[in-house]
């Protein structure tokens, strides 16, 4: 018995229609991290990995915004001004997102090109 390093053989990415946030890479980031929500790699990074259910609960806390406490708020408002976005255009986003990722990973791939 063994437990030993492999690599995918093949890996196949395909890009969903859901799209925004035009070079505004580090500005999306800043608002995943209002959210808690956790990614891979750095800020600067374009190609990055976002735990599925991490996205719902961010998603989550965006539809339930007014519940939330004054500085969760006022953070996301900042990255959203940043973003030149609403909330409710994030939230159509986000639901795209999440509508389009491959429902068999526990991960969403996630890349600005």
């Amino acid at each position: 018995m063994g437990k030993r390093l492999h690599v995918a053989k093949k890996y196949q990415v395909e890009y969903g229609h859901a799209e925004n946030f035009n070079y505004k890479t580090e500005e999306f980031k800043t608002l995943l991290e209002a959210l808690g929500i956790g990614y891979t790699g750095e800020t600067w990074d374009d190609e990055f990995e976002v735990d599925v259910d991490d996205f719902k609960s961010g998603l989550d806390a965006l539809k339930n915004f007014k519940e939330l406490d004054k500085d969760t708020q006022d953070c996301i408002n900042e990255a959203l001004n940043d973003l030149d976005c609403d909330l409710e255009e994030v939230i159509q986003t986000f639901e795209g997102y999440l509508r389009e990722t491959d429902p068999n990973n526990t991960f969403m791939h996630f890349q600005f090109i």
